[in-house]
Order: C-alpha cells, then sequence, then structure tokens
C-alpha cells in the first residue's frame, strides 16, 4: 500500500475502508499488523466496528512518561491491491501533484488519527506480521527497521504536557467509525491536520518552541478547509488587530485604515481565519481547573480572542523574524500532584526575565498546556462535524 495512483482520489487507509465495505477480513488480499509506539498507558482495545481495522492492547509493563513501547498494535486486513507498474510518460506529459500528499503512507494515517482521539503520543512501526492465503497460518513475522522506534525526552516531573500521558482508554477510538463516511478532499485535510498535531506532541517535551508552531499549524489547516475569506481587508485589520485599527482611527481616517488594511490583506486573512476557526470549534473549559484565578486563562469569547491573537503574533514572529515564543511559553506548567488541576497560564508574578527578554503576565496568557487542550478539543469537534455533515 505504498504510492498513489494518480487516478485515486482516496487516501489509503479511506480507500481500503471502501474496498472491504461488504466483503468479510476473510476474504481480504491480506492482514498485516503494525506496532503502534507511544509512552501512554493504553487501556481497553478497539477491535469491532472500525471497518477492515483492529486495535489490539499489547498490554505492555508502563514505565512513565518517556519510556516508548508498543502498548497498541493494528491490525488491517488489506482490501486493496499492489499498485499495478506504469508505463513512464514522455518528459512534457509530467505533472506534479501533491494533492494527496502528507508526507507519510496507509499505517502512519492511522497513527495520527489515532494520536488525536487518544490525546497521547502515537507513531506508527514497521508491518510486523503479515498473514496471507495459502501461507503459514500463523502469520509471517517481519523486522525491516525502516521506521525505528521513536524516542521522547522528559524530565518526569517537569512535563510540559502532563495530559499526554498516564491512562488512556482505547474506547477513545470510536470517532475512527467516520472515516469511510468523510469526503475524500476533506479527509486529506483531517490527515494533514492530525499528523501536525502528532509531529508536536512528540517533539514539545525537549522543542516546544517548534510544538507551538505544529500546534497552530494543525488548527490553520484545518481552518483552511471550513473557511474562505470573503471578508473586507478592513474588517480583517478591525478583527486580528483591534488596537492598530483603533491607533488608525484616532491619528488618522478611514482612507488611512483602507490603506494600512489592504497592505497586509494577506497576513490578516490568515489571523482571521485561525481565529475564527478556534473560537467556532472551541472545547467547553476544563472540567478541572486551578482553584486560583490568577492560574486560569480568562474563559470567556473576548478572552480567548485575545489570546489567540497573542499566539498567532508569536507564531508569525517565530517564523519569519527567528524570534521564538516567549521563554515562560516554553516552560512546564504549574502542577504540585496529578491529581491537582495543572496551571494554564504561566505564573510569573509581576514580570519574568530569562535569556536576554523580560515579559510580564498581559503577554504570556496561556502555557503549551493548556493550548494543547484547546488544539485537540478544536480538532476532535471539526471532526465530529465534518463526519455528521458528511453523513447526512
Amino acid at each position: 500500500m505504498n504510492g498513489n495512483n494518480n487516478s485515486q482520489t482516496e487516501l489509503p487507509s479511506q480507500l481500503n475502508w471502501l474496498k472491504s465495505l461488504n466483503v468479510p477480513d476473510a476474504n481480504a488480499l491480506a492482514v498485516v499488523e503494525y506496532p503502534f509506539y507511544s509512552d501512554a498507558h493504553i487501556t481497553g482495545e478497539f477491535t469491532d466496528g472500525l471497518g477492515p481495522y483492529s486495535f489490539l492492547n499489547s498490554v505492555p509493563l508502563y514505565d512513565g512518561p518517556g519510556v516508548v513501547n508498543s502498548p497498541i498494535i493494528l491490525r488491517a486486513a488489506i482490501h486493496l491491491p499492489q499498485p499495478e507498474p506504469q508505463s513512464v510518460p514522455p518528459p512534457d506529459k509530467f505533472k506534479t501533484d501533491e494533492s494527496l500528499y502528507h508526507g507519510g503512507d496507509f499505517v502512519d494515517e492511522l497513527a495520527a488519527l489515532t494520536s488525536v482521539a487518544l490525546g497521547v503520543r502515537i507513531r506508527a512501526g514497521d508491518e510486523s506480521r503479515r498473514f496471507e492465503p495459502g501461507q503459514d497460518q500463523y502469520g509471517r513475522p517481519f523486522d525491516w527497521k525502516l521506521k525505528p522506534k521513536p524516542v521522547v525526552h522528559v524530565q518526569p516531573y517537569r512535563l510540559i504536557l502532563p495530559s499526554v500521558v498516564g491512562e488512556h482508554p482505547m474506547s477513545r477510538l470510536k470517532i475512527l467509525k467516520s472515516i469511510p463516511q468523510i469526503e475524500p478532499t476533506r479527509y486529506v485535510s483531517l490527515i494533514r491536520a492530525c499528523r501536525s498535531y502528532q509531529d508536536a506532541l512528540w517533539i514539545a517535551e525537549s522543542e516546544p518552541n517548534l510544538a507551538w508552531l505544529m500546534f497552530v499549524s494543525a488548527l490553520e489547516t484545518a481552518a483552511n478547509d471550513v473557511y474562505t475569506i470573503d471578508a473586507s481587508p478592513d474588517e480583517r485589520l478591525r478583527d486580528a488587530k483591534p488596537e492598530l485599527a483603533e491607533l488608525l482611527e484616532k491619528h488618522g481616517d478611514d482612507e488611512l485604515i483602507h490603506k494600512v488594511a489592504e497592505s497586509i490583506a494577506d497576513t490578516l486573512g490568515a489571523t482571521k481565519k485561525f481565529i475564527d476557526f478556534t473560537m467556532q470549534f472551541m472545547p467547553d473549559k476544563p472540567d478541572q481547573r486551578p482553584d486560583h484565578e490568577s492560574l486560569r486563562v480568562e474563559w470567556s469569547k473576548s478572552g480567548l480572542k485575545k489570546i489567540l491573537r497573542k499566539v498567532y503574533g508569536y507564531r508569525s514572529r517565530a517564523l519569519h523574524d527567528g524570534k521564538p515564543f516567549p521563554a515562560p511559553m516554553l516552560r512546564s506548567p504549574l502542577y504540585d500532584s496529578p491529581n491537582l488541576p495543572t496551571s494554564e497560564v504561566p505564573r510569573i508574578g509581576l514580570a519574568f526575565h530569562s535569556h536576554g527578554g523580560t515579559w510580564i503576565p498581559k503577554d504570556i496568557p496561556i502555557n503549551l498546556h493548556c493550548f494543547h487542550y484547546i488544539t485537540r478539543g478544536a480538532l476532535l469537534k471539526w471532526w465530529e462535524e465534518m463526519s455528521e455533515e458528511e453523513s447526512q
């Protein structure tokens, strides 16, 4: 299941499910197993209701954060034949086509979906066993090592994303039942967003600045699926940069606002899409929150929009100016024990100074732990709504 036929419109993980409909797994071309690596404690199994896919629990000993094993075994009944060799077209017929490209293969697609569904670090390994008709009934083992076991570097008592370790039930995989219902081009967007989220989890503990960028990228990818920008440049400016619009109004007129807005319209469009999408699919506030108000984000429409503007501004600055996210936003959240709610904002007092930079509280309104909660929650709500729309 490597590569794509130029005429193919579905990604392999979706097309395989569609091909399996009304076909018993006993008639599959092969049944293949893959390890899914994680450092979370995965409980339960999900072996029914997911078409040609079953998620088995290998029941490894859980040794805590940072210790990667393979608690999940994906068993996939393969209904897609190997693509036929194609004749090479003449050079003048070559054409770049990235419509289905996301940088991974069939099993990487399912691993990314699993990562978002469970909210844990998941990475797919190589094919480890294959069952084929007429061959060894116990299957043929493989150990190709084309996809080495991933590594994650953590400081156990200073976790940046404490919620992605510990116990997570496989019952959350029920959302994967939507795979065959989603329109193929939207499924591509879903996979791309999930892969950005998945990458963010694996680097968050060692490279939190890059994790910020990947979480924002995941939300932007999803936003591009939902929105086209139809607001005027003036409206985008007022929505994305209200302080600048207010300043221009104070020292100029509508014509000045219009000229400034037109000159930065493309940037404002990206900001607006990011904010609009995240606000539309914003998850409910966490069930358990810190008792002290100073450790909470302002969970209101206006408060969250301010936070998102600030985050997107830091994202753009990091990409274009090489200036990382503020140091306090790269640190682990405050939590006294696993049984107490984790802080949602960096706790710095009146100000925080580090590595030549100084920040005051209003400029660091959220930590990576809480932004991860928002990112995953928004992706899940978007995924669920997408599934409902396509099933109607």
